[in-house]
């Protein structure tokens, strides 16, 4: 029988909490929310009370949700149903009065930010000046102020991270005391001591309450689902936007300045607080009053998540050949149920150069995948992750041959960056017709290869443009023939072919058409230079911009092609470079990465797609949790190197506190083993010594693999390449434990096609590729035969046992609860929960062994190793 909320008549005589002076104004609103909460909280309690149990029920959110007033009139309705209750304010238990938590707020922030400023080493007498303005002016928390003051970068960051160390957590706050008052509750005290704080230094004192007829507390506060928090059985989110919570401090302008960056850096730490711990909620209700699940919630708050089932990444051609092969492969009896989606590297597309990831346009490609390939996937329950490469296309994309043919007569003659336009008054055009950008904008700049990123382009009238090139260019000519020099020069055929074989020589060496001898030609020089130039040919990835609107238009028609290609995820391959401005940096700027990614995703939640930002950088930088508290699922990159690291010392300590934090803060991810690219063991900068990285980056070097140097310079690290087979020594017992280890981290499991057949390093194949081929260790394509006779290996069956185990077991999901176990530094105890079923891994790392103890909510056990 569904019990409702009882008649309201007078919403003034409704009692309110007990924190002196709070403002409590209760609307018919509020009342609207209890009734939906109300029917589902009876529920809920139910259960509690017939045993006999005291419940705690918590009312949380973020600032102006209205958790005061619905915490009131749900302690009104259940003592309206004869069940005393309690309303109890979690704002009593700040270890700083009110008045006074904002001064310690921006402490901690700006003191933090000013050591990161230091540390990094971009502090001295003019920026400490600088600084000093910001702050008094209350810029300093202000990202659009980067543009302005790169330098500013650092000392938010680590503002911005010492900031969300701070807030509620001990140090703000007097958990201890809490808990003890709902342990104290639970065990039936009668009477309780609780504590009184007004806002002003001196309000505060305790009174005597008596509980003796209280069956219910309710907690009303904004951390009333917190890790911190302990004793609550029914947690009540009460949803709200940054945006909407910020409206309404501006409207009740309770601690002044409440539009400040500050403030809003606060409201948006607060709000990714909440919404880490939003899966513990047992209610959770819109601002609208609507209840909602966590599905529901995720989405309504741009947090959309996929399925936490296996991936299988490969390209198109990793498995006989041609996407069909990996169709049969996933069909294949002994393959099907292990993934619940597949990866599919850009060779799907039209492309031309990196293995795919220079694209032409997004068809697909008419020799890799056939027209039923796709449907065949969906038909076998596999969703799909593709590439959207944001920063740059080909130079054979229709838009480049455009500029080329038309130049300045295109209408995509912006659609690139002109160098020159680019840098306009911030430089000096030199001989080669480029600007030489000054000193100072440039310092703070990343190329991926000597000299500046451009690529010199021939437009029809003669004159020579650059282009922004950060990535590869090539630059090719034909060799003309006698004849097509007596046309261009008006020379006799001899003569002709005298110079064709000179320009022959010159071109076949990598030299340019005037780089020739034209000794006894200097007559013709302009003319036989002119017109090879003319027919040059180019290769490349030319950076798009990002200020056009027809790119943007490019983004959005692209977004709907992959959406109906059937991808779920979509991954933005490269999209840190493509914001770019005088004087920031051309990678990761601020704020111009995050506004960018904004608007990409807007796009992409308009389409049903999900994001999936690819960024290397070090776990100390903190970009992972960035992107994880704007709404991003994001990699882990540390995950390959900490295994390898637990393995060779025997110790898990750093991966276990990496998977709490994953878990405390929410942090959802793509993890993995091996892929495509390097094994990235720089990334581990922050959570390992770099002693301990160049052992490991050793380790895997001494096993066969190899490292790509930036711009020639030894020690410069990009990535390790190696199949992860190999870097793990090419033992079938901790290639196993790895992957039952993956399978139980947080996240959505990707797996390297290599890596499940268990294959060795590829130095054949690096040898074919020639200069810069490093990464095709990883990359071996296996032929049907080849993957017939893996089917049958021992640690192939073995991995793929735990594939349709992780993929089928309802223990497992971003909904799940997970803890990690107390064990000893070379154990690792992983348990999930989930739908009443339960699921833990036990490994020895010293053993290189592991055990899985599954049980269902039927009783029915599972049992591997």
């Amino acid at each position: 029988m569904t019990v409702s909320f009882p008649v309201v008549s007078d919403l003034s005589a409704i009692p309110v909490g007990d924190m002196p002076g709070d403002k409590v104004q209760i609307s018919h609103d509020h009342l609207a929310k209890a009734e939906h909460i109300f029917p589902r909280l009876i529920e809920l309690l139910s259960p509690e009370l017939a045993a006999g149990h005291r419940p705690v029920v918590s009312v949380c959110g973020g600032s102006g949700v209205g958790k005061s007033e619905t915490g009131s009139l749900l302690a009104y309705g259940l003592a309206q149903h004869g069940i005393g209750s309690y309303l109890l304010s979690g704002d009593n238990y700040p270890r700083r009065f009110p008045e006074a938590n904002d001064a310690e707020r921006l402490r901690v922030f700006r003191s933090a930010g000013l050591r990161g400023l230091v540390e990094a080493g971009g502090y001295d007498g003019h920026v400490r000046d600088l600084l000093a303005q910001l702050q008094a002016d209350g810029a300093d928390a202000d990202p659009s102020q980067l543009g302005e003051h790169p330098w500013l970068a650092g000392y938010l960051r680590a503002g911005r991270a010492a900031l969300a160390d701070y807030l509620g957590t001990p140090a703000e706050i007097d958990f201890a005391e809490l808990n003890a008052i709902l342990a104290d509750f639970h065990a039936g005290a009668d009477t309780l001591m609780l504590k009184r704080m007004g806002r002003s230094d001196g309000q505060l004192w305790y009174d005597r309450v008596d509980l003796s007829a209280v069956r219910v507390m309710v907690v009303e506060w904004t951390h009333g689902n917190s890790d911190h928090l302990v004793g609550v059985d029914v947690p009540i989110l009460l949803n709200s936007t940054p945006a909407e919570t910020l409206a309404h401090r501006r409207a009740r302008s309770r601690d002044g300045a409440v539009d400040s960056p500050f403030t809003t850096m606060v409201l948006e730490l607060e709000q990714a607080k909440l919404a880490a711990a939003a899966h513990r909620a047992k209610i959770i209700v819109s601002r609208s009053g609507e209840l909602l699940d966590f599905a529901e919630y995720q989405a309504s708050m741009g947090l959309d998540l996929p399925g936490a089932g296996p991936m299988l990444n490969a390209y198109p051609d990793s498995l006989a050949g041609q996407l069909s092969g990996l169709v049969d492969v996933v069909r294949d009896p002994a393959v099907a149920g292990a993934f619940e989606s597949a990866y599919l590297l850009p060779s799907v597309f039209n492309t031309d150069l990196d293995r795919g990831f220079s694209v032409i346009d997004y068809e697909l490609s008419q020799t890799l995948v056939g027209p039923d390939d796709l449907p065949a996937l969906a038909e076998a329950g596999i969703d799909l992750k593709l590439d959207f490469i944001l920063n740059h296309a080909s130079v054979l994309s229709p838009q480049f041959q455009d500029v080329l043919a038309r130049g300045d007569r295109s209408p995509y003659v912006d659609f690139f960056i002109d160098w020159n336009k680019f840098w306009a008054g911030h430089g000096d055009l030199t001989e080669g017709g480029y600007l030489q950008p000054d000193d100072y904008l440039i310092k703070d700049m990343f190329f991926r290869k000597p000299g500046l990123p451009i690529l010199m382009v021939r437009f029809p009238d003669g004159r020579e443009v650059p282009y922004w090139n950060t990535f590869y260019q090539e630059v090719r000519y034909s060799q003309p023939d006698p004849q097509e020099l007596m046309a261009a020069a008006g020379l006799q055929y001899g003569r002709a072919e005298l110079l064709a074989a000179r320009l022959a020589t010159t071109l076949s060496a990598g030299g340019r058409p005037g780089d020739a001898d034209f000794s006894g030609f200097e007559d013709v020089r302009d003319a036989v230079v002119d017109a090879v130039e003319a027919r040059r040919r180019y290769l490349g990835q030319m950076d798009l911009n990002i200020n056009s609107p027809l790119v943007w238009q490019f983004y959005a028609d692209t977004l709907d092609k992959l959406a109906g290609y059937g991808a779920k995820i979509v991954r933005l391959d490269a999209f840190a470079y493509a914001p770019k401005a005088p004087g920031q940096r051309n990678f990761l700027n601020e704020p111009g990465t995050w506004e960018v990614l904004a608007k990409v995703k807007q796009l992409a939640d308009a389409r049903g797609l999900i994001l999936l930002p690819e960024i290397h950088a070090s776990y100390a930088e903190g970009i992972h949790e960035l992107l994880a508290g704007k709404g991003f699922l994001t990699y882990d990159f540390f995950l390959p190197g900490l295994l390898i690291d637990a393995f060779e010392s025997r110790d898990a300590s750093t991966l276990k506190r990496w998977i709490g934090e994953l878990l405390s803060k929410r942090i959802h991810t793509v993890n993995m083993l091996g892929c495509h690219d390097g094994i990235p063991l720089l990334d581990l900068g922050g959570l390992l010594p770099s002693a301990r990285i160049e052992s490991l980056i050793e380790t895997v070097k001494g096993r066969g693999g190899y490292v790509k140097d930036l711009h020639g310079a030894k020690n410069i690290y990009y990535q390790v390449n190696a199949t992860y087979y190999s870097a793990l020594g090419e033992s079938d017992a901790r290639l196993l434990l790895a992957r039952a280890i993956q399978l139980f981290m947080p996240g959505k499991p990707q797996v390297w096609y290599l890596d499940l057949f268990a294959g060795p390093n590829d130095h054949a194949a690096v040898e074919r590729a020639g200069e810069g081929g490093h990464k095709e260790i990883n990359r071996t394509n296996l032929s049907a035969a080849q993957i017939a006779e893996g089917l049958n290996r021992p640690v192939v069956t073995a991995q793929l046992d735990l594939l349709k185990f992780r993929n089928s077991f309802p223990a497992f999901g971003f909904d799940a609860d997970c803890e990690v176990g107390q064990t000893g530094s070379e154990q690792l105890e992983i348990t999930w929960r989930r739908q009443g079923a339960t699921a833990t891994l036990s490994a020895d790392l010293a053993a290189e062994s592991f055990r899985v103890h599954a049980v269902d909510a039927a009783g029915n056990e599972v049992w591997f190793g």
